[in-house]
């Protein structure tokens, strides 16, 4: 099964859209979905401040920042990230 991270910040709309979406895609596949707070992290928070929501996908970072920011687009993108090849 594959393990999914949204990495977010307290607030963030886009990563509220993107975990909904990824949500709503287990209903017709298993994986895993698990949030991380980069706030909670000084580290992360470097790496990810201007580019969350950050998607990782069984530990490769597959989509980040403005890939997710369009709604229209943004089911199409996660299925892409999560089920292709």
């Amino acid at each position: 099964m594959s393990k999914v991270v949204v990495y977010t910040k307290d607030g963030c709309h886009l990563c509220e859209n993107v975990i909904m979406q990824l949500q709503k895609l287990q209903s017709e596949h298993s994986f895993d979905v698990m949030t991380q707070y980069t706030t909670a992290d000084a580290k992360l928070f470097e790496r990810y401040k201007d580019v969350i929501p950050v998607v990782e996908i069984d530990g490769e970072i597959r989509l980040g920042g403005s890939a997710l920011a369009n709604l229209n687009t943004l089911e199409s993108v996660l299925r892409k990230a999560l089920f292709s090849p």
